[in-house]
């Protein structure tokens, strides 16, 4: 893609983003309320298990998605690279598949003694949630070769396909009043469905690749830690907090209170996300011929995004009350608390979202690993804290979780557009 054609580019992911936003949002005000009348919150929450496991993709995906990317903008030829990469892929699917079975047939018990569910259901989540882990490897290498070939428009419908397909799925089997483990297969189905319109969309360069050499292994190892480290911190820090919810608080009401409010806080983050997702596969491409055209196009983004993200706090904390009513079918300061301090930090982290993208297209992939550390920090040595004097119940526990994603989005903010750097 030419330099001349990045606008275009970015307003045909924006608006394909927004519809797909859009359509998720309806399903989930149709669905979601609909869904936790028929069966309860508490299995809302623990329906809603099954995927906490599914967000370690970045962890485990080792940084192979982000290192595709990064070689396909590279001016060499990288066939053999790529290629090492698809079979690096693969090896982590097989090997997460033999765990799966792994944890099946021992009965392994990942999720602690404090979920009071049937033996039978926990034995289902725990296997299912390693399941649509490994499905998940392979979903993200995928919708990295569309990245990588300017198709993320793409990702966008497969990202739309999957979640109307879980909501839909959810909704029918509440209405039916389908046992809950009937619940837990709707996932799986997903993201088969998913990976099947993905390789659909492939791009033809991925069909004519070259068998790798050592040389090839090694180049892609020397570039994967480093974007390992952001993935992992990445993906890690959500699916920690759902975790310590699970193991510490144990109460299937509360997990589907954070469940269904980091739902609602990620669809607003991704209305405004769209607008920065194509920076990294444009700045990797073109960042040694037009840096510096790039980083002014991203700061009047950036002030877009901030006018953006203010409204739209505005207009949750107008409206709160008849969103939770509407979603939650009751309000309570704890709901209230949990959800604003969720939105708070997903929309400062929206703001500062094509900054962190440009960083990582120039390469500063070491720096913006250092910034998430340092955010997930500061959430530990808050829940520390909280642990200490007693505080650590679900609203502490997610105001820790929003300090830290407000001071990484805040700094992102300050650099760029205070000290301009």
């Amino acid at each position: 893609m030419e330099i001349s054609q990045i606008k275009k580019y970015i307003f045909k992911n924006v608006y394909t983003g927004i519809i797909k936003s859009t359509i998720t949002l309806i399903l989930s005000v149709m669905a979601i309320p609909l869904i936790i009348k028929n069966i309860g919150i508490d299995n809302y929450g623990i329906i809603s298990v099954t995927l906490v496991f599914s967000s370690f993709t970045g962890i485990l995906d080792l940084g192979l998605s982000r290192a595709l990317i990064s070689f396909q903008g590279n001016q060499k030829d990288s066939k053999k690279e790529i290629s090492a990469i698809y079979i690096l892929n693969l090896g982590l699917f097989v090997a997460l598949l033999l765990f799966t079975l792994f944890v099946f047939v021992f009965k392994i018990n990942l999720l602690g003694e404090k979920l009071e569910i049937d033996n039978f259901t926990l034995r289902l989540i725990n296997t299912i949630s390693i399941l649509l882990l490994s499905f998940g490897i392979v979903n993200n290498l995928l919708r990295a070769s569309l990245e990588a070939n300017f198709q993320l428009q793409r990702v966008n419908w497969g990202f739309l396909i999957q979640s109307a397909f879980i909501h839909l799925g959810w909704l029918m089997l509440s209405f039916i009043k389908a046992p809950i483990p009937y619940f837990l297969i709707i996932p799986i189905a997903s993201s088969l469905i998913t990976i099947i319109y993905h390789l659909l969309y492939l791009p033809p360069i991925y069909t004519k690749l070259l068998k790798p050499d050592k040389s090839s292994f090694k180049n892609v190892f020397g570039i994967t830690f480093q974007f390992f480290k952001v993935g992992a911190l990445n993906s890690v820090h959500l699916p920690l907090i759902k975790y310590v919810i699970i193991l510490i608080v144990g109460d299937a009401r509360a997990i589907g209170i954070f469940e269904l409010s980091t739902k609602l806080a990620v669809l607003t983050n991704n209305m405004l996300a769209y607008i920065s997702n194509p920076f990294f596969s444009i700045v990797a491409k073109h960042k040694e011929k037009s840096k510096v055209y790039l980083w002014k196009l991203i700061l009047k983004v950036t002030k877009f995004l901030i006018a953006a993200t203010l409204s739209s706090y505005i207009l949750f904390y107008i409206f709160n009350k008849y969103i939770i009513q509407y979603f939650f079918k009751e309000y309570t300061s704890d709901i209230f608390h949990v959800l604003n301090f969720v939105i708070i930090g997903n929309l400062t982290i929206a703001a500062s979202e094509s900054i962190q993208k440009f960083m990582l297209g120039v390469g500063k992939v070491n720096m913006i690993a250092r910034i998430k550390f340092a955010g997930i920090l500061i959430n530990l040595l808050a829940g520390l804290a909280l642990f200490a004097t007693g505080y650590l119940n679900l609203v502490y526990i997610t105001l820790a979780y929003s300090v830290s994603l407000v001071s990484i989005g805040l700094f992102w903010l300050a650099r760029s557009l205070i000290f301009n750097k």
